[in-house]
């Protein structure tokens, strides 16, 4: 169950609580309550889990990025050693893998850039989504502190 349908349930258990008139509180059941408190607490974990499982995705992209990138940097090498055993190709072979090595570099940091924008967004989506649940959360507690004054005000007028 989502931590906003459990609120939910809370606010209606709260909204369907008997008053008890003589000493201006609202009785509830409190194993309910201390469940459905429970459930929230094990449901706010996984949102943690996801933005800790999008960290770990930064990591492994990079990882790989770098990978890449090294396999690219060790395929140019291995050109530029064998041009440059051939004599007459001796200065074609140099500039050639100085180019084939800038562009795995150049390659290697639009793989890291890339990698590091998509786990940027991915973290911002997650912070503002938790950002969401905390605002609605604040919302739904702040409806049941006003539901837990409400018998208070009409009994004192």
């Amino acid at each position: 169950m989502k931590v906003d349908d459990l609120l939910d349930e809370l606010t209606e258990l709260l909204s369907e609580a008997k008053d008890l008139p003589v000493v201006n509180k609202t009785m509830v059941d409190k194993n309910q309550i201390t469940e459905i408190i429970d459930d929230i607490k094990a449901n706010l974990p996984a949102e943690t889990r996801q933005a800790k499982a999008i960290v770990a995705d930064r990591t492994k992209i990079l990882s790989d990025a770098r990978k890449e990138a090294e396999a690219i940097i060790n395929v140019a090498e291995q050109k530029r050693n064998e041009m440059l055993e051939n004599d007459e190709l001796v200065l074609q072979a140099k500039e050639e893998a100085e180019r084939i090595v800038s562009e795995a570099e150049t390659m290697a940091k639009k793989i890291k850039n890339a990698a590091n924008n998509y786990v940027d967004s991915l973290l911002e989506r997650t912070q503002q989504a938790l950002a969401d649940n905390l605002a609605d959360f604040q919302r739904k507690r702040q409806a049941v502190i006003q539901a837990k004054k409400k018998p208070e005000s009409s009994e004192e007028e």
